[in-house]
Formats: structure tokens, sequence, C-alpha cells
């Protein structure tokens, strides 16, 4: 009798922790979450870059995005500007090691006029997993002498000192740095449509760093096209297909391209 009173007591506990550990909490903002797995580390600390993988779907249930997907994870300073307002608050509200479901009202996400494939007043729903804290990345390290404000940046930007210090940061194989080919193409669609020639030169750094990714060289190719270098362009469409049949990007670029 004994052992199954225990059994019993044993099976409630497990209940009730499972249970706790699925409970949504609501934010002041309206961002709801739960964790999935709770981690053993610290609290990411103001300035210092978040590593996270995350996807995300809409409303409807459509997969958006994953880093997961392209086994890639994102790395961003914390908070910051370059993020919505629902992951930098999902960020501070975990623990390295944590992983959460996010659930973020338009008003935290891209509000009510939506962006691209994301519609208007769209809620979004993120699967957040935090994986380590870094003092500083090669994106921060760049933005921060691309632009002496990081919030202004239709201010024509200081490519020949980001170029400098990524030649000093190579030198030094980039220590301490956390480095992705996702940092440069980060800068790149940033720096795209206002700086189309400083995009294509932060393009070719990715190239050079990752010559066997696809998407580097997508990128490079849609650069070369915004400045009307059709020729480079198929040149690197075709390459990133190359690396990646799977890119129905380049295939689609390729087949407009040539038809001129």
């Amino acid at each position: 009798m004994k052992t199954i009173f225990l059994c019993l007591m044993t099976f409630m506990c497990s209940i009730t922790f499972a249970q706790t550990e699925t409970d949504t909490i609501t934010t002041k903002s309206g961002l709801k979450y739960y964790f999935t797995h709770r981690g053993e580390g610290t609290a990411i600390d103001s300035g210092k870059v978040a590593i996270q993988h995350y996807t995300v779907w809409l409303s409807n249930g459509e997969k958006l995005d994953s880093s997961r997907d392209k086994n890639e994870p994102l790395a961003s300073e914390h908070p910051t500007t370059g993020l919505i307002k629902g992951m930098n608050e999902a960020i501070s509200l975990m623990k390295i090691g944590d992983r959460g479901i996010f659930i973020m009202p338009y008003q935290l996400a891209y509000g009510e006029k939506g962006r691209g494939s994301i519609p208007p007043k769209e809620t979004l729903t993120f699967d957040i997993e935090l994986l380590e804290m870094r003092d500083s990345s090669l994106q921060k390290e760049l933005m921060a002498v691309l632009f002496e404000d990081p919030k202004a940046e239709d201010t024509k930007p200081n490519l020949k000192a980001a170029l400098e210090l990524f030649s000093t940061l190579q030198a030094n194989n980039f220590k301490d740095l956390y480095l992705s080919e996702g940092d440069l193409n980060s800068i790149g669609y940033r720096l795209l449509k206002k700086f189309p020639n400083e995009a294509l030169s932060i393009f070719k750094l990715n190239v050079e760093l990752y010559p066997n990714a696809g998407n580097p060289h997508d990128s490079l190719a849609e650069a070369y096209m915004t400045l009307g270098d059709n020729d480079n362009a198929i040149k690197h469409y075709e390459k990133a297909l190359e690396l990646d049949p799977e890119n129905e990007n380049a295939r689609n670029m390729l087949r407009d391209l040539k038809k001129h």
C-alpha cells in the first residue's frame, strides 16, 4: 500500500511539474509564452550577442522561416533594433539553454501593414532556443564602424573603415568573435536598397569567407543585378544553384535574366 501511495505521489508531482512548464504566460506587452525546456545557463547581458535557433510560423500554420532548416543560428546584439520587439522581449525572458514557444501579436511583430509575405496585423509564433552568449560578433563590429549611429542608416556608410577592420579581424582569425555567413549577409541586405555598391562589397567578402555555400553567391548575384550587371548576376546565380540545387530563387532569377 505504501509503495502504491509513493508511486501515485510521484506521478502527481510529475503532472504538476509538466503543467507548470507548459502554462502560458502573458506579459504586459501582449507577448504569450511558455518554456518547452529549461536550461542551466545565465541570462543575456545587455550589449552582448545572443546566439539562438528559431522557427517562425504564420497564424495559419505555414512555416515562414527557420534557422534550424538552414543549420545556421541567428546572432544578434541584445537588445537590437535589427529584430522585432517580440524577439527582443523573448530573449530578455530566457537563459542560455532555454527553449520556448513565443506568440507575438502584430504590434510586437510587423505591425498593421505587415512585410513581404507577412500579412497585415499578423500574429507570429516563434520556437526559440537560446544557445549561447558572446561578447561580440563580426556583424556587430562591422556595423559599429559602418555607421556612427546604427539607427541612422540613411547616412552614407563608411565602407573603407569597415573593409580595413575586416582585414584586421581576418588577420587575427576573427578571435573571440561569433562568425557565420548570415553576419555579412544581413549587413549587405541592410545596405542594398540605398547603398548597392557598398552592399556589393560586403557580399563579396561573404563569398570570400564561404565560397562553397550557395546563399552568399545568391546574395552577391542580387547585388550585381540591382546594379545592372546581369552577366555577373547570372554567373553567381548559376554558382548558387550548383552549390544548392534546391535554390528555387536562383533558378527563377536565372530564367528571368536569360530572357533578356
